[in-house]
Parts: C-alpha cells; sequence; structure tokens
C-alpha cells in the first residue's frame, strides 16, 4: 500500500518533534474515522521488586497493552528513502538519555548505555494534521510486530519485536508544544 494523501506530510519537514505511537491490527484496511478503541497504547514495560526498585533487564522493553497511557517519545529525523522516513527515536522526560534499538533476539527497547547506531523506517499509508498511519521497520526493512506468549490467549500486552510476531501498523501523533 502507498502513501494515501501526502498533503499534510508534516513529519517529511521535521528535524524533531514529540509523539506517541499506537497499534492498529493489521486488518484494518480504512484509517479515516476509526474509533480510539481501534489503537492500542505503545509505552515501557516496567517491573518493580518488593521493595519498590526497578528490575534491571525487565524493564524498558517496548510493549503495547491497555494497561497504561501511550509513551511519549522524542522522534529525530535521519534522512528519507524511496516511501520512508528514517528517525532515530529516544526516550523523553525521564527517560531522555535512552535511545530506541533492537536487542539480539529482535525485541525493541529504550538503551541507555548501549550504543544506539541504526534508525528507523517508516512507511506512510495515510496522513493527517496531526497523525501518520504507517508501516514501521528496522533499518534493513524488518516490519516491527507485536508478539506474545502463544500459550495466552488474551495477553495483557505485547512485546515489539521484528522479524517473529503478528504484522500490525501504527499510528504516530504528533504532540504540538
Amino acid at each position: 500500500m502507498s502513501t494515501i494523501e501526502t498533503g499534510n506530510a508534516w513529519a517529511e519537514d521535521a528535524e524533531v518533534f514529540l509523539g506517541t505511537l499506537h497499534v492498529i491490527d493489521d486488518t484494518a484496511t480504512a484509517f479515516e474515522n476509526l474509533p480510539e478503541e481501534a489503537f492500542e497504547p505503545v509505552y515501557l514495560s516496567l517491573l518493580k521488586d518488593q521493595e519498590g526498585a526497578t528490575i534491571g533487564g525487565q524493564s524498558d522493553w517496548v510493549i503495547s497493552g491497555l494497561q497504561k497511557p501511550a509513551c511519549t517519545f522524542r522522534f529525530l529525523y535521519h534522512s528519507k528513502g524511496t516511501n520512508r522516513l528514517h528517525f532515530m527515536i529516544t526516550g523523553s522526560g525521564q527517560d531522555h538519555d535512552k535511545t530506541m534499538g533492537i536487542s539480539r533476539n529482535g525485541y525493541l527497547g529504550l538503551y541507555r548505555y548501549a550504543k544506539v547506531t541504526d534508525y528507523f523506517k517508516f512507511e506512510p499509508l495515510h496522513w493527517t494534521d496531526d497523525t501518520l498511519i504507517c508501516r514501521w521497520r528496522d533499518h534493513e526493512g524488518h516490519k516491527v510486530r507485536t508478539h506474545h506468549d502463544p500459550a495466552v490467549a488474551k495477553p495483557f500486552f505485547k512485546y515489539l519485536r521484528v522479524i517473529e510476531g503478528k504484522e500490525a501498523i501504527f499510528r504516530i501523533t504528533r504532540i504540538r508544544s
């Protein structure tokens, strides 16, 4: 599927912007007037021990679900390809010093200390004044997908990862200051 409308292609001219991400089931074909229930927020995992301390290695994975509102991410323009916009993605607020990258096993997460140099590609499908409906890919072109334990019929959340999982479409919503 190609870009439906480019008149509002605000991300093509943005050097940096804050925005949220939501997952849309990949079966959606019409992107206008979708009910808000069709969108699943994307946020970071956060696991704490009994004393309330964050458990390292179990937090900061990029997940989707209905337990929390969408996180705000910072999108930094990198370059443009054929029908693709390339962005580096970082956290915002207390996570401003973390960069989104991909683990050895294909899971998306925010990394504070690891050096992340690979951008993400967004394939525009539909634009509005403040949103972009798109396919999301890693720098090699693998689609970002949702993945959960197949033994769980109705998971509370799904990991975002490349190569494995269920195809998904994403909505980026720009936050205006």
